[in-house]
Order: C-alpha cells, then structure tokens, then sequence
C-alpha cells in the first residue's frame, strides 16, 4: 500500500507549508494592494499552474517547479517553430537541468526527489548534472587529468572575467578566452568581460597539463559538453528514444553557448535558440495551464478487474480533478481531462505510467492499458512478459 512513500510526503508537506502558506499569502495580499482582480498563481512541479489556495496547502507539489518552468516555456517555444519532440537543455551557472518532450508532452515521474528525500507528487523527468558557466576546473595531482565541476564559483565572487574578485578557472573563463564570449561586449549592457583575468585563471591548469591556455580551454568546454551529454543520454537513449528523432532547444543563462556542440555530440537537429533563453522559465509560467490530479492507490491483476470498475474510479478521480478548474471558473469548452495508470507485471515491484482514452477503455477493454505497457516495457527493457499485468495506481489529470 505504499505507506512509507505516503508517510514521507505528508511529513514533508506540513513541514514545509508554514512557511510556503506565509510566503505565498504575503506575496498575494501585496499583488492585491496594487492591481486590482489580480489572480495569483504558482507552478507545480508537473509543469502546470496551481491556484494560490492550492499550493498554500499542498506545497509538495512546488519542489521542482523551476526546472518545470523552463521545460513548459520550451514547449512553447518549440511548438511555435513546429517542432514536438525535444530534447531540452537548461545551463545555468551552477548545473545543467535536462529532459524530453514527445508530441509536446514533457515525460513526468510519479516521484519527485530533492535531496535523500523522494515523495509522492508528480513532476517533469528532469534531469541535473553538475556543469554550469561557474563550473571549476582543476587538475588533480593523483591522476594529473583535466576535470570540470561540480564545484562551482557560484554567484560570489562567480568567474574571473566578471572581475568580481573570483580567480578560480570557470567553463564561463574558457568560452572567454576562445572568444565564445566576446570580451568587447559588455554583460547585459554594464559588466565588463576581462579576458586577461580568465587566461590568468586558466594559465595554472595550462601549466599542469603542459599546453597552451587556448587548448587548456578548449579542453575545459570538451569536458563540460561531454558531462552534459552524458546527462542527455538519459533522458533519451537510456529511455530508449533515438535522439536523432529530436529537436535540441538550448536556454539558461549559458545554454546557447553549448547547444551547438552538444547538438552535434547527439546528433539531434535541428538547435533552437529561443528569444530571452534566460528567462525562458518566465515563458513557461505565462504559456502554460492551470492543473491539478487526483490519485489513488487500486492494486488488482487485469484478471481481477474489469473495464467497467477501472472506469467507475476513473471518473470519480476526474470529477474531483475538475473541481480545482471549477473553482477558477474555467470554461468547460476549455477543460481538458487525461487518464494514466501506474502498471507492473504481477510480483515486479518496478512500476511504468500509461495514458490511455477512457473512451477506448470502455469499448476494447484492458489491452488499451497492457498493450502500451508492453511497448513501453520493451522499449526501456529490450524484453515483455507474457506474466499477469497488475494495476498499482490509477490517476486521473485536468487542465483548463
């Protein structure tokens, strides 16, 4: 029954709601004080909107909802140059968050894990890997072999060029001193780019590796890209999709820099760069829905239900899912429903998503749920079972 994932969410969820409770009340009563009929909304972790009241009380589903942003905003974006299936590519000056798009759909989890703690709230698959334009580069003496990260710089004092009181060698340094960044431009029309504080930078580990500081650099950026490739790779050929089916979008505040690169290392195509990469996650908020999801917990092999029970649950999930859109007063001709089951083979304890059509369900029965899970089984696995099928969760989804 799943009592102990059931028992660290709602620990985490009072935990953290006082303060998310204050924070989101303040933030509201002050949007309120200066605009009028204002309605305020935060994103959750799958991607979609939350009203206020909601995510003062389930704030569980706010943990990952940074990274979401910028996958929702790529959506977006990608959608409008007519592409529907993505890789995504978020380099910021710390990390790298990554994930896929199929037929506009960002892949979810049913998990969401920030730090040793994983709970029960859905959110976008992404993927983080620690390379970002603070990344450090260094040579160890034991193995005398350039590495990058995943220590960072960070903000304070950040990379040397920014002349910011920082001396150690960044990813951010590298693209300086190959001319990636333009030392004749200022940063965002007032930050001086110093190119002679990064080659001072970078001038140690040119030293410990007896080359010149241009190659030193370059090597910096080669193995940057390769942890960030590596990071795509999971989300992709380790799922089991061939990333030359998908288009690589590149945004964050040093994404751009890359995307080319790692375009080529994936053989994706084609590299779309959108308007304001840096605040794409801004874009993701303004484009994309209000949602909500109901769930529970249905264990039953496919021999010990029916088509008719699944459909019974399923639409007692979808009217409690649409009360959320109710409340906001959308439109029912703007309302949307999704249905997906959480299926394993009988005494497996791995478990995979399936959407289906409650439509189909009612007419062609359960394979409409096991063929899928077959496919999917397959495809990540190399191999299906001809074992029972059993049904773990049920979850119903609106939008509006």
């Amino acid at each position: 029954m799943q009592e102990y994932e059931r028992t660290i969410t709602t620990v985490a969820n009072s935990y953290v709601r006082p303060k998310v409770a204050d924070y989101v009340k303040n933030l509201e009563r002050k949007l309120k004080a200066s605009m009028k009929d204002v309605k305020l909304h935060i994103l959750r972790s799958d991607g979609g909107m939350a009203s206020a009241k909601v995510a003062q009380s389930l704030p569980v589903n706010l943990l990952m909802s940074g990274p979401a942003g910028g996958v929702s905003g790529a959506v977006w974006v990608a959608k409008q140059a007519g592409f529907e299936n993505l890789l995504t590519f978020d380099m910021g000056g710390t990390s790298t968050d990554v994930a896929l798009v199929q037929d506009s759909k960002a892949q979810l989890r049913r998990e969401t894990t920030v730090g040793d703690v994983t709970v029960r709230a859905s959110s976008v698959d992404v993927r983080t890997v620690g390379a970002g334009g603070g990344s450090i580069a260094h040579v160890p003496e034991l193995t005398g072999a350039l590495r990058v990260g995943p220590e960072s710089a960070g903000a304070e004092p950040g990379p040397a060029a920014y002349n910011q009181g920082g001396e150690l060698p960044t990813v951010t340094d590298a693209n300086v001193v190959l001319g990636y960044l333009p030392s004749e431009v200022r940063l965002g029309g007032d930050m001086e780019i110093r190119r002679d504080r990064a080659e001072k930078a970078i001038q140690p580990i040119a030293k410990a590796l007896g080359i010149s500081v241009k190659r030193a650099a370059a090597g910096i950026i080669d193995i940057v890209n390769e942890n960030m490739y590596g990071a795509l790779r999971l989300v992709s050929v380790e799922q089991g999709f061939d990333p030359r089916d998908f288009a690589l979008i590149g945004f964050g505040g040093a994404g751009p820099l890359h995307a080319n690169a790692l375009g080529r290392l994936m053989n994706s195509w084609p590299v779309i760069i959108p308007p304001g990469p840096g605040v794409l996650c801004a874009y993701g908020d303004a484009t994309t829905r209000v949602r909500d999801e109901a769930s529970r917990t249905f264990i039953r092999r496919f021999g010990k239900t029916s088509p008719a029970e699944l459909v019974r649950i399923y639409q007692q999930l979808a009217n409690k899912a649409l009360k959320t859109l109710e409340k906001e007063g959308v439109p029912k001709s703007e309302r949307s429903l999704s249905y997906e089951a959480d299926v394993r083979y009988a005494g497996q304890g791995l478990q995979l998503t399936v959407d289906f059509d409650i439509k189909k369900l009612k007419s062609k029965g359960l394979s409409v749920i096991g063929d899928p899970f077959d496919e999917m089984h397959a495809q990540l696995f190399t191999f299906a079972l001809e074992a029972d099928k059993e049904i773990v969760n049920c979850a119903s989804g609106s939008a509006g």
